[in-house]
């Protein structure tokens, strides 16, 4: 009876914060509505987003008693994964429309203190910002059509500021192409001919761009930025080659292929789940739609972490260790055959039968649903089995026995152990133990070398970390 009191105080507890989700959505899809908005309406914009990242935490603390107290905890579980499905594309969605209004808001300043600037030629000069060329191949047709547009084209600019900024925006190699020229407005004419004739080398420019892509590093761990930077690095290149006349529409399966070798181990394992999901052979644009959408995921993730952190620190909470889950860092490394990479992209590991699989992992303790270290099932965020929609890896799937393998593997591993006769006397000490929702509890623990398997007491786990 005071489970079910307990159960219905949480649910109202967590439908407030799904009323503050709703209320988020609403007022980003008003403002999705506005072609511009103002200062006003982007700070406002900026405040809910940094509100909504903060709520989290007290979904997640709400959640977890939840599918503790429940008796029907799968109910709990698809319940979390589809508010935090929406609470991640609505955090997503609002960063993304608060950087294109920055974006735009700050382009129309820009352009209107370059009008007003020019027309005042004759007073001083326009302080017009432009990007530097050194005379790098591949930087040369994205300054040079920047460097067109804004100022050779510009008939409100004389000849000789034109030639100010062209060689203020020029060093190393390009500078030495203009250097033997007067500073006078009529060389103005010759020096930019000189530059053109000098870098406009359609072949040279074509081999940088193609040279440029395949010299993409291969990320070694997940993360938004090198995502990101794999993606601007390939769509400037193609850009710039489609600019030199070349089909690159044509290239889509040349293009995902090369880029796929450049992925993370865990990226590139979700994109392989994704591409055989898929009933048409992908595009660029659709592995380029994955990695963005990854990258949303991974940024909203990596906040939530870093805010987690800082109000850890602030509070100074000392941690000994966590029962169901390390806030410890791993380095990517294989448990079984010891090299640079997790264990689900092993060689040996995929070659084992489901059972030893299963055995394998929970010998080295790893989460049975990602096969990482440092968490549990329980609290992983990644997806499920992608054949029966469960909470566990889908290398652990057995379709020998669908209904029951699984089940009965992991009680086998979690209670076998051999009963001894002799009488040990241990040591023991006092800990601070921190449960699922991030409470911290004083408990005393047997200090046992030797032993295989750990153990909490009946006691400790309902009455302490209820």
């Amino acid at each position: 009876m005071a489970e079910e009191i307990k159960m219905k105080e949480l649910t109202k507890k967590r439908a407030s914060i799904k009323s503050q989700l709703t209320q988020f959505t609403t007022f980003l899809n008003i403002i999705k509505s506005c072609d511009q908005l103002s200062e006003e309406q982007l700070v406002e914009l900026e405040i809910r987003i940094d509100k909504m990242v903060t709520i989290y935490a007290t979904y997640d603390h709400l959640q977890g008693q939840l599918e503790y107290l429940s008796a029907k905890p799968d109910e709990q579980f698809t319940e979390r994964e589809l508010f935090e499905a929406n609470y991640y594309k609505q955090l997503a969605s609002a960063r993304a429309l608060l950087t294109q209004h920055r974006t735009q808001l700050a382009n129309k300043v820009s352009s209107n203190d370059l009008s007003v600037v020019a027309r005042r030629s004759n007073v001083r000069l326009p302080k017009i910002n432009l990007p530097h060329f050194s005379g790098g191949y591949k930087d040369w047709l994205e300054f040079k059509d920047i460097y067109v547009s804004l100022i050779h084209e510009d008939n409100t600019i004389d000849n000789i500021n034109k030639f100010h900024y062209l060689r203020s925006s020029l060093s190393g190699t390009a500078s030495l192409v203009i250097k033997s020229l007067d500073f006078r407005g009529d060389n103005y004419s010759t020096a930019w001919q000189l530059l053109c004739e000098r870098f406009d080398n359609k072949q040279m420019l074509i081999d940088k761009h193609i040279q440029a892509l395949f010299s993409v590093e291969t990320l070694q761990k997940e993360g938004s930025q090198g995502l990101r930077q794999l993606v601007d690095i390939t769509n400037k290149n193609l850009r710039s080659l489609a600019t030199l006349g070349l089909k690159v529409q044509h290239w889509d399966d040349i293009i995902i292929y090369l880029m796929a070798s450049k992925l993370d181990p865990v990226t590139g394992r979700e994109w392989g789940e994704h591409k055989n999901s898929l009933t048409e052979l992908p595009s660029l644009e659709t592995f380029i739609k994955f990695i963005s959408n990854r990258c949303n995921f991974l940024e909203t993730i990596e906040e939530t972490n870093r805010l987690k952190q800082n109000t850890e620190h602030t509070h100074g909470k000392a941690k000994s260790f966590s029962v169901l889950t390390s806030k410890a860092k791993f380095n990517i490394s294989c448990p079984l055959c010891r090299k640079d990479h997790y264990i689900f992209s092993c060689e040996q590991f995929k070659a084992l039968p489901v059972a030893a699989r299963l055995s394998k992992a929970k010998e080295f303790k790893l989460c049975l649903n990602c096969l990482r270290p440092g968490h549990l099932e329980a609290a992983c965020p990644l997806g499920h089995c992608k054949y029966c929609k469960t909470r566990h890896n889908t290398m652990l799937h057995s379709h020998d026995n669908d209904s029951g393998t699984f089940k009965e593997h992991i009680t086998l591993a979690g209670t076998k152990h051999e009963n001894s006769s002799s009488h040990v006397l241990l040591s023991t000490a006092l800990v601070r133990v921190t449960d699922h929702f991030g409470t911290p509890h004083s408990a005393r623990v047997l200090l046992d070398n030797g032993s295989t398997a750990n153990f909490i007491t009946k006691d400790l786990c309902e009455n302490e970390m209820d």
